[in-house]
């Protein structure tokens, strides 16, 4: 990740920001030992470290976007019922969208193996139960509510924008009645399991986990939701088949037991495959939509994005008739 120093001549929020930054950290006790470095600062938000006597302190800013959380108000909610499973978050302006956050630590390598994952997910099912009955203050903190009720409608207007009915077109993609026709009817056989909503973290990779001396942290909120567990299947459903990964699921669908037994988990979890990639071909188009101030690459990035995920949605369907 490239990093670069935060430049004295900032201006608009970058100051204000600079300023919070430096008065909140004196209310709280810290002492700069340097200037901020900026970590990332691209359209989707910006992170910068900040070196202090107590360790390195970072601050992140994240857009306000139509199917983004209120990353600080979710963060600050999270910090305290799920202590050390999140960042440690020393002060937000949730108006702003803005948090500080002590260092957690470096994330999991991208080619971490299977064993890791299967550890992680294990912790994460875990957070994700728990948080069943948290579901409204999770709401309240600033979480988007993305029922999968509403998985359909959402996808027919953003395939009918410009920009992404030109993406469709461009890669000889068809988008018809049928294909949503076939998409409702494996919503209703998922919901039919009735397992509860609860947090989904959005973009759940290994680039957003750290390892702890206790356990995982999971990071990096900004599209943190409400929704059906299995939306966090992502990643999982397109690991080559093997039985580590089978083993790794069912430890998973072990966290929720106590709604169905393990047989029906089982179904539950190859249902929701076609409705987790819609899920996410409808963050990708959301983003897209919203990229303006985004450059070429970036756009680029996630378009690839949207098109595979899109494409991973078309197959499981079919898969599943």
């Amino acid at each position: 990740m490239n990093t670069q120093p935060c430049s004295e001549r900032l201006s608009g929020w970058k100051l204000d920001a600079k300023y919070w930054i430096e008065n909140t950290l004196k209310q709280l006790n810290y002492k700069k030992v340097d200037e901020p470095i900026i970590v990332e600062d691209w359209f989707l938000g910006d992170v910068w470290r900040i070196p202090t006597e107590k360790g390195n302190v970072y601050f992140k800013a994240t857009a306000s976007l139509p199917l983004f959380s209120n990353e600080a108000g979710v963060c600050d909610f999270l910090a305290h019922i799920f202590k050390g499973k999140v960042p440690e978050v020393l002060a937000i302006d949730k108006g702003r969208r803005w948090q500080l956050t002590s260092d957690f630590g470096e994330p999991l390598d991208e080619d971490v193996d299977l064993t890791v994952w299967n550890d992680a997910y294990q912790v994460w099912g875990e957070i994700q139960s728990l948080s069943v009955e948290h579901v409204d203050k999770l709401r309240q903190s600033g979480c988007q509510s993305r029922s999968i009720e509403n998985l359909s409608t959402q996808l027919i207007w953003h395939f009918n924008q410009p920009e992404i009915a030109a993406i469709l077109t461009d890669r000889n993609i068809v988008f018809d009645n049928n294909f949503l026709s076939n998409l409702e009817i494996e919503i209703h056989k998922l919901k039919e399991y009735s397992l509860p909503d609860c947090l989904v973290h959005g973009d759940l990779h290994e680039s957003n986990m750290a390892r702890t001396a206790e356990s995982y942290l999971f990071f990096d909120w900004s599209d943190a939701c409400v929704t059906h567990p299995f939306m966090d299947g992502n990643f999982i459903y397109q690991f080559s088949e093997t039985n580590l990964k089978q083993k790794l699921i069912k430890n998973y669908l072990s966290n929720w037991r106590h709604y169905l037994p393990e047989l029906e988990l089982q179904r539950a979890w190859q249902a929701a495959e076609p409705v987790c990639y819609a899920h996410h071909t409808l963050s990708y188009a959301s983003i897209i939509l919203n990229a303006s101030g985004g450059n070429e690459d970036d756009v680029s990035d996630f378009t690839e994005s949207f098109t595979r995920y899109l494409s991973c949605l078309t197959n499981a369907t079919r898969r599943q008739k």
